[in-house]
């Protein structure tokens, strides 16, 4: 079924150009059109093209598509090996020619391998497209032979990369195609001249709005009118945000833009400002006066109430000493107090006294002031809360009473006086007796009205423990387990542990005459509760205490203790992080800028092979910071829970061997030595983590045996479980840091010059834990270590449908 090439009908050059690979294998001759994306060639099922052949790869070569610059053209380039820069075991040719790298053009063959043979056609005429996909492969040959090259009508790649300026050509090798994020660049007319795949995908209607679509207003006039060559905006398009980051090429005079889209950012930190409004509104209805200090007595925080009574903005008092606040008077024996008793609770002490405050327009009240120390994991005071509550009422009233008293008491005496002296004065001294008693009553309903004012639970108890009186709290709920306790001991209203405590206090208040304060815990219909008691002396042999909830307080205490403690891991794991990056970016980008500045100011002079070195080192040093980069992807990917866990039937001994294998042709002063056991059963494991498990822990094993000599790989099956064991003989783990080998950023201290990042086994212990297993090691310095790995045989999990 040959068709007739006089038929054919040629499109225009605007015509979109179709790319097909004809491969011929021991499964016979197929066409396969490529798609418009980088793919990859090999034996192994996950390629994107899968060849079949013995003497081919798993992951034979790659496919990469290159998008010509300033053209809606593209090529393809065929690289040999996989995107981790491992070779192919057999090697490639092409049109009877090694090579590792090539540009493909019309009509050129390449053999993979030792038997596996391709050719690559392009063309524009959509009948050829049309009849390539339908018909038998017996009926391409022919056809294919006379295929029409467009390329031939159409500028050549070779002219087309020829005449591109060197920043186009160092775009072409930064593999803008593989990257996730969008990637635009146009020239200072605002006309488009590439778009990776992602930028396609994200914004279909790019390319026909051109420079009126959201994401390009406006850019090249902030070019334009801003000396800055880079710079980073915000733009909006409906429900979602994108972070931009521009830069300015000046050598070809084209703007490139990297695209995020921090829409999830952008609510985050949305809900961290709401979070943080609420607190404030919290915060400010607790107590009268309330804040926080550092332990050197600086201040942090001072709600709402504090600062209107005084007159003063929170930038007044803020991050200054809280003895030098205009809160308190000018007396220098009440700084000095206040000063003294910061560094006593910075120490551990819960402090309290009464203290006058300047408030505004000069009024002075007397509150009820405590500091209250909040101390870490470690038992160390890193924080004061600072607490008071206006008795200024309650001094006057018991001033008021005190001196009721003392004028009572003088005219009792007077009246006394008088009725030895006169009967006829008897009389009245009843009557004046009379009014003084009434007084007194009229004083003593006034402090019970007080007294019920107050918000807090009030009992009294007898020397030995038992339940006298008490006045009840409103609005809130009973401090106690068990409603009928009055006349009852402590011991059985209590728990045994609370009331011991609290009879302890109960004698410390009777023996000193010192308020004794003691916090406890309660369980209130399954919820805990916590409560405050001040115990003191009331009467002779009895006790009063006033009890109040202190649950949310304690809350915000330990939210405080937890932000704390979040914030200096974090600024630790930000510290191990810069500290690795700076270390292992810094030679692969010294490599590129030196060989970048080779090629600017001598590659004019240079042959084709001086220049492809040079670019090679460019490659590998961008491969070696995308390893890097990848791991730390990985681990945060595994640190968020998102790191998947697909278990597959598998043939576990053959996949050791396969690894071993690969790994083995990475070094020659080691030999991997493999003892496997064969497979009893079926073994069902995710194959993407095992390779992240193994390829760590062999490539550990040869890099820190730098002596070289041999690395033992064993496998053995015992009941339901496989038992790996990897043992070298290189420098070994000081003993003291064993346990710390699995922390993400860590290294030994004895590695010396040996690179690494100290994230493979961080990733190598969270692949095993998602696996349900166990690894550990046991390792002597100079003598070497031994990783052990216990995995379960049959893993199944709900993921696995």
């Amino acid at each position: 079924m040959q068709r007739e090439l006089n038929s054919m009908v040629l499109t225009s050059p605007s015509t979109k150009v179709q790319h097909f690979l004809v491969v011929e294998d021991e499964q016979g001759k197929r066409t396969i059109p490529l798609m418009d994306s980088t793919c990859s060639i090999g034996r192994d099922l996950s390629n994107s093209i899968v060849i079949h052949s013995p003497s081919s790869s798993r992951q034979h070569a790659l496919l990469m598509r290159v998008t010509m610059p300033d053209t809606d053209s593209h090529m393809f380039r065929l690289i040999d090996g996989n995107l981790q820069g491992k070779r192919s075991k057999n090697g490639l040719t092409v049109n009877g020619q090694a090579c590792t790298s090539h540009d493909l053009k019309h009509g050129d063959e390449v053999i993979f391998g030792h038997d596996v043979r391709a050719r690559y056609y392009m063309t524009n005429n959509i009948s050829d497209v049309h009849y390539l996909e339908s018909c038998a492969s017996e009926d391409v040959t022919g056809f294919l032979s006379n295929l029409h090259n467009p390329m031939q009508t159409l500028t050549t790649a070779d002219e087309m990369l020829t005449s591109s300026n060197e920043a186009a050509i160092v775009r072409l090798a930064s593999f803008p195609e593989l990257f996730s994020n969008p990637i635009i660049e146009v020239n200072l007319t605002g006309r488009i001249t590439y778009l990776n795949p992602a930028a396609q995908a994200q914004f279909p209607k790019l390319r026909d709005e051109q420079s009126k679509h959201p994401i390009l207003t406006g850019l090249v006039a902030l070019i334009c009118n801003d000396n800055d060559k880079f710079f980073v905006r915000e733009v909006e398009i409906g429900n979602q945000v994108f972070e931009q980051s521009v830069h300015f090429i000046a050598e070809s005079d084209l703007i490139r833009s990297y695209i995020v889209d921090i829409t999830e950012r952008k609510l985050t930190e949305a809900a961290l400002q709401d979070s943080e409004r609420r607190f404030r509104a919290i915060f400010n209805q607790t107590f009268q006066f309330s804040g926080l200090l550092k332990p050197d007595g600086t201040l942090l925080e001072a709600n709402q109430t504090a600062l209107d009574f005084g007159g003063l903005q929170l930038e007044d008092v803020i991050d200054r000493p809280v003895w030098l606040a205009r809160w308190w008077t000018t007396s220098t024996d009440t700084q000095k107090r206040l000063k003294a008793a910061v560094l006593e609770a910075a120490r551990g002490q819960f402090i309290r006294y009464e203290v006058a405050v300047l408030g505004a327009r000069d009024v002075v009240a007397t509150i009820d002031f405590s500091l209250k120390p909040v101390r870490d994991d470690n038992g160390d005071v890193v924080l004061l809360i600072f607490e008071g509550r206006d008795i200024s009422d309650r001094k006057q009233v018991e001033a008021a009473l005190q001196q009721a008293h003392s004028e009572l008491e003088v005219r009792v005496q007077q009246r006394t006086a008088e009725l030895k002296q006169s009967n006829e004065q008897l009389r009245s001294e009843i009557v004046e007796r009379q009014r003084a008693e009434a007084a007194l009553q009229s004083s003593v309903a006034t402090n019970r009205a007080l007294i019920n004012a107050m918000p807090d639970w009030m009992f009294r108890f007898s020397a030995d423990g038992i339940f006298v009186n008490y006045k009840d709290a409103p609005n809130t709920t009973l401090p106690l387990p068990t409603e009928e306790f009055l006349g009852k001991p402590l011991d059985q209203v209590f728990p045994q542990d609370t009331a011991t405590s609290l009879m302890n206090c109960i004698k410390n208040a009777l023996g000193s005459h010192e308020m004794q304060l003691f916090e406890y815990e309660l369980d209130h219909d399954g919820n805990p509760l916590m409560f405050e008691a001040r115990i003191a002396v009331s009467a002779e042999n009895e006790v009063m205490a006033v009890i109040r909830d202190i649950t949310e307080r304690k809350r915000y205490e330990d939210d405080i203790r937890t932000a704390l403690n979040k914030e200096r891991e974090l600024n630790e794991l930000k510290s191990r992080f810069v500290a690795m990056t700076s270390h292992e970016f810094r030679t692969p980008l010294a490599t590129i800028l030196s060989s970048a500045e080779l090629l600017e100011h001598y590659g004019h002079k240079w042959d084709d092979t001086r220049k492809l070195k040079h670019l090679n080192q460019i490659q590998q040093s961008v491969e070696h910071m995308t390893g890097l980069l990848n791991d730390v992807l990985l681990l945060g990917k595994a640190e968020s829970g998102n790191l998947a866990f697909k278990p597959i039937p598998m043939q576990l001994t053959e996949f050791c061997k396969g690894l071993a294998e690969e790994l083995q042709i990475t070094t020659k002063t080691h030999e991997i030595v493999c003892r496997l056991q064969d497979q009893p059963a079926e073994t069902r494991m995710d194959e993407k983590l095992l390779r992240h498990i193994f390829t760590n822990l062999l490539s550990n094993a040869i890099k820190y045996s730098p002596q070289g000599g041999t690395v033992d790989f064993d496998l053995v099956f015992e009941d339901n479980y496989a038992i790996f064991n990897v043992q070298d003989h290189g420098l070994g783990i000081p003993q003291s840091e064993c346990d710390r080998v699995f922390n993400s950023f860590n290294r030994a201290s004895n590695v010396g010059n040996i690179s690494g990042t100290g994230l493979g086994l961080a990733i190598v212990k969270r692949s095993v834990d998602l696996h349900g297993g166990e690894i550990s090691l046991t390792s002597q310095e100079k003598v070497g270590t031994t990783f052990t790995v216990q995995l379960p045989i049959n893993q199944r999990v709900e993921q696995d449908g």
